[in-house]
């Protein structure tokens, strides 16, 4: 008989199965995403109900089930406050949520993920409120680049996805399908291109998605863009997100 399992998790959604019961969706750091059944979660006197919120960082205990897994314990270690108490912090989180569900698979454990998503949780927790509205977007720009390159879609910045040449600066293009940068020239030539697949780029917006890519999450708060940028950011980051869907 199998016996149970112990995991660092963090809950991604929860849904209501039959009467009493939900599903529940988490990302574990040592089983990557899994969904377990959660007896009983929809009783008034359900103690377990409380620790599997969507975006608790939870110890979660394992245990087998004839025809599904199910989650017989769980005790929260963070349930991030300031992002609950919050509407914009609590909309920047709910989209990453809901980008990690949707893009990583069932049952493949990637810790870098793991600890991905909870820095991400950690940092936007720890944004001033007055901030939110200009570093929300930011983060979520820095956090969906380094998702999707763990992910294996890692952008070409550095030269042309057609002729390899390398990239210089001025007018240059970003092909969310192929993910990376065209140069001039060979957009020109791609003339049979949908339009909707490829975004013109701007050298700033180049620079700051080679640097996404090189810090941490939290180097976002430290800088400074306009709110051009910003927004020309957050274009391209729904584009590529998109295409990956």
């Amino acid at each position: 008989m199998e016996e149970s399992r112990k995991t660092l998790a963090i809950v991604l959604n929860r849904q209501d199965y039959r009467e009493y019961d939900s599903l529940v969706s988490f990302y574990t750091s040592e089983f990557g995403k899994i969904t377990l059944l959660a007896r009983g979660t929809k009783r008034l006197k359900s103690k377990l109900a409380g620790h599997l919120e969507p975006m608790n960082l939870i110890d979660l205990m394992i245990i087998p089930g004839k025809g599904r897994d199910y989650a017989a314990g769980a005790i929260n270690q963070e349930v991030f406050f300031s992002v609950k108490e919050d509407l914009n912090k609590l909309y920047y989180a709910g989209l990453g949520l809901r980008w990690f569900r949707n893009l990583t698979p069932e049952n493949e454990q990637d810790k870098p993920l793991f600890f991905l998503l909870l820095e991400y949780l950690k940092t936007l927790n720890n944004i001033k409120q007055e901030l939110i509205r200009e570093d929300g977007e930011l983060l979520f720009s820095f956090f969906a680049f380094k998702f999707l390159t763990e992910m294996g879609y890692k952008p070409e910045l550095e030269h042309c996805l057609n002729c390899h040449k390398k990239i210089c600066p001025g007018k240059n293009y970003f092909n969310l399908h192929s993910g990376g940068l065209m140069c001039e020239s060979c957009f020109a030539a791609e003339k049979n291109r949908e339009i909707r697949e490829i975004l013109t780029i701007s050298d700033n917006c180049v620079k700051i998605l080679r640097f996404m890519l090189e810090n941490s999450l939290g180097l976002s708060l430290k800088i400074k863009i306009d709110k051009k940028l910003v927004k020309e950011l957050a274009t391209l980051t729904k584009g590529f997100l998109n295409f990956r869907n």
